[in-house]
């Protein structure tokens, strides 16, 4: 019996196909490898652009809410990289600066995730109360032969105090004389404080003229109060010039005219709201303006005619007790005599206590005449030895006047880098602050002092009055505000 044999396969052949396998799959093997770290790659820069775009939009509400804290009276900051305030699952904090008088810096920085982003945002804040322009002239201020100003605190009393002849920096209260255009001082002229010129403008010193202060413009110009009209029934003229006392009071109406005659007294008693179109008081008229039992806020619409010999008086001496509000403008024949009239004649005698204010016009004080609170017109010139005392307890006097926030600039800016440099996925671990222990934005604003008058209705409906710092005050005890007067407190 025959047996045919096979022959073996060369040994160089044995498990090639096994190998070839092999490398197929360490192949695939290593194109997976490589598929899932190009979509773990993906995914993170997904997370992380999520986390930016969130992060921004925390920086952005802490710029909003910075923006309403500084509308509402605060500082603006909000929290701090120490104490951060805590929003969602991120958190954010705002630093304020005070760039000029009225400019706040504010920059935020946001953190949710990885993500960081910082804002930066420029505003202006303007107040509509008059007084907050203090000593003002839109386009300039002129001021006479040894004419002044100054400023003094009243802190709520009446009557003209009596300023010193010299200016101590260290205890005096230094005034803030502002133009949009130039400041001319005439010869001898005093300003105890700063003069501050606009942008372009610059401060011009006869011989002996003196500013104890600064005389560097501003960086930005100042805005105009707005003069909001009086919704008053109409009370057509009113011509008082029988020679005898007329009171004005209780509720206030809108005249085409008010003309008080020679030898007649006209007593304006508040609280009351007038407004008239034309305020004429002739030569030996007197107006006086009682407000002991509360303010007197009178509009003139067209003409304030103060003649010569005509005379002021304000038996309270208190500065709070009027606001002028004067928006006549340009100049022409009022009267009906062939010549040229100004929106505002002003040539009274007397002593003016309150706020005297007009924008569009030029509102020139008589020789000598001296005015205590504040005056803010378009071009404001005191007469030879006329003096300004602005009384600062002015400022947030009055109630109703509201806070307008105007941004000015926008940018995103670099993140701090103490802050770029932990990437860590939780934002209360990289900044090391407890995510629990954090208050959110409305808890987190800076603690400015303020001293705070209020008056309020409880929820019982009685109404009642609180004093003091506003930290000792529980808002949640008022129902409704009535009044509310807030000031920053001074450092002992």
């Amino acid at each position: 019996m025959t047996k045919r044999l096979h022959p073996l396969a060369p040994c160089s052949r044995r498990g090639g196909v096994l190998v070839a396998t092999l490398v197929a799959v360490l192949a695939v093997g290593g194109l997976s490898v490589c598929l899932l770290e190009l979509d773990s790659t993906r995914l993170r820069r997904q997370v992380a652009s999520i986390d930016n775009k969130r992060a921004f939009n925390l920086a952005e509400a802490g710029l909003a809410e910075g923006r309403f804290a500084v509308e509402t009276g605060h500082t603006g900051t909000i929290g701090s990289a120490a104490a951060p305030a805590r929003f969602g699952d991120g958190l954010f904090w705002v630093t304020a600066t005070e760039i000029a008088p009225n400019v706040i810096g504010l920059e935020s920085t946001g953190m949710a995730g990885t993500g960081r982003a910082t804002l930066s945002l420029v505003v202006r804040r303007t107040s509509r109360d008059v007084a907050a322009l203090g000593v003002f002239g839109s386009q300039r201020v002129l001021l006479g032969r040894r004419a002044r100003v100054d400023a003094y605190d009243s802190l709520g009393a009446r009557g003209a105090p009596k300023l010193p002849e010299r200016f101590d920096p260290a205890t005096g209260t230094a005034v803030e004389l502002r133009s949009n255009g130039d400041i001319e001082l005439g010869e001898d002229a005093r300003v105890f404080g700063d003069a501050i010129p606009g942008p372009d403008g610059s401060v011009e010193l006869q011989d002996d003229a003196l500013v104890t202060g600064s005389t560097s413009p501003a960086p930005l110009e100042a805005e105009l109060a707005v003069i909001e009209p009086l919704e008053l029934e109409a009370g057509g003229d009113l011509v008082h010039a029988n020679g005898a006392r007329r009171v004005i009071a209780g509720d206030g109406k809108a005249y085409g005219e008010i003309r008080v005659g020679k030898n007649s007294t006209l007593v304006l008693r508040g609280p009351l709201q007038l407004s008239t179109a034309r305020l004429r008081v002739l030569d030996k008229g007197k107006l006086e303006i009682d407000c002991a039992s509360g303010p007197v806020e009178l509009h003139v619409t067209d003409w304030l005619d103060l003649h010569n010999g005509s005379k002021l008086a304000f038996p309270d001496e208190d500065t709070r007790g009027l606001r002028l509000l004067v928006s006549a403008t340009g100049s022409r024949d009022r009267d009906g005599d062939g010549a040229v009239d100004p929106p505002v004649r002003f040539l009274a005698d007397g002593t003016f206590f309150g706020s005297l204010y007009a924008p569009a016009a030029r509102l020139a004080l008589p020789r000598g005449f001296q005015l205590y609170g504040a005056a803010a017109a378009g071009i404001l010139q005191l007469d030879d030895d006329a003096q300004v005392h602005f009384d600062i307890a002015l400022h947030g006097a009055d109630p109703s006047a509201s806070i307008t926030i105007e941004p000015l600039a926008w940018k995103v800016v670099e993140i701090p880098r103490e802050i770029a440099r932990d990437l860590g996925e939780d934002p209360f671990a990289a900044l090391d602050v407890p995510k629990d222990e954090l208050k959110p934005p409305a808890q987190a604003y800076e603690a400015a002092e303020y001293e705070l008058e209020v008056k309020y209705m409880d929820e019982a409906g009685v109404e009642r009055k609180f004093k003091g710092r506003e930290r000792d005050f529980d808002w949640r005890l008022a129902k409704e505000v009535r009044k509310l007067r807030r000031r920053e407190e001074k450092d002992d």
